[in-house]
């Protein structure tokens, strides 16, 4: 992977964000119902998560609070996918159908000054009628970032996972290249969620680099994850990285489908939902 493709932290944090992949049409279609997308960033830790729930506030209720009131009619978006309490996205896709015929760069504008501060409107437009934000998905790249050996985490609280311990860079990279290929997630995943009928999966890129300011990403990118499936892998890939597991044993989990060695879940505030790919990208 390019330093264009992984700038690191502090880049995406200023506004350098991955590139989108929806597949936008040139001009809308006529016709009584318009069929729309929009691409979101969001800081995840003021929400308690994407999913609306009548606890507290959710990403998903925001927005669909603001597009009820632009488009005077109730409004539901179905997103690539659900993000926890407390993680962040930069390329979060989310599609609606609607009537109104409010002209698109009026909703636009609207958005931008009805969502909260924490929630950034980086795209909106047609797309096809069959077009499904989560259905339409063929791969989904999660960044994680860690600090080993942390120091004055105050700035970043909140946007990273700082450790106190030192992390083995190499058999971290060693673990995460057993993983590549078709393996059964089931492994990594909590209990709960919809995994559909198989909770087998293509994961097509895993890997882990330095980046600037003493942090290490991990990238992953896969046909699909299951319910804080990320999170765990990244919790047993910390075992790795301080000693306390063999790279081998995760590849030997996924490919039981279990989890073998039990482990600490990484905190969600570390986590990025990079990117949604609805075309097929270059290997």
């Amino acid at each position: 992977m390019s330093s264009t493709d992984s700038p690191g932290l502090w880049p995406r944090l200023c506004g350098d964000l991955p590139p989108l992949d929806v597949p936008f049409l040139d001009q809308e279609p006529d016709g009584p119902t318009r069929h729309l997308a929009l691409a979101l960033a969001y800081r995840g830790d003021g929400f308690l998560g994407w999913q609306v729930q009548p606890k507290g506030p959710t990403v998903q209720g925001a927005l669909e609070k603001a597009l009820t009131k632009l488009c005077d009619q109730p409004i539901r978006v179905a997103a690539s996918g659900r993000t926890d309490t407390g993680v962040h996205a930069w390329g979060q896709v989310a599609s609606f159908a609607t009537s109104s015929t409010l002209s698109l760069e009026r909703m636009r504008r609207g958005l931008s000054s009805l969502l909260p501060p924490a929630v950034w409107l980086r795209a909106l437009g047609p797309v096809p009628e069959g077009f499904h934000a989560r259905y339409s998905a063929q791969r989904k790249t999660y960044h994680y970032y860690l600090w080993p050996q942390a120091q004055g985490g105050l700035f970043l609280d909140g946007l990273c996972w700082p450790l106190r311990d030192a992390l083995d860079l190499a058999p971290m990279a060693q673990a995460l290249a057993g993983l590549v290929g078709t393996i059964d997630m089931a492994a990594f995943a909590s209990a709960g969620g919809d995994p559909g009928e198989s909770t087998v999966r293509v994961l097509h890129r895993a890997e882990i680099s330095p980046v600037p300011g003493g942090l290490l990403e991990v990238r992953l990118t896969a046909s699909g994850f299951l319910r804080h499936c990320v999170r765990n892998l990244v919790g047993s890939l910390v075992q790795v990285g301080q000693g306390r597991m063999e790279p081998s044993e995760m590849a030997r989990m996924a490919q039981a489908g279990k989890r073998l060695h039990p482990g600490p879940k990484a905190p969600p505030h570390g986590l990025y939902l990079a990117r949604v790919f609805y075309t097929r990208p270059p290997t």
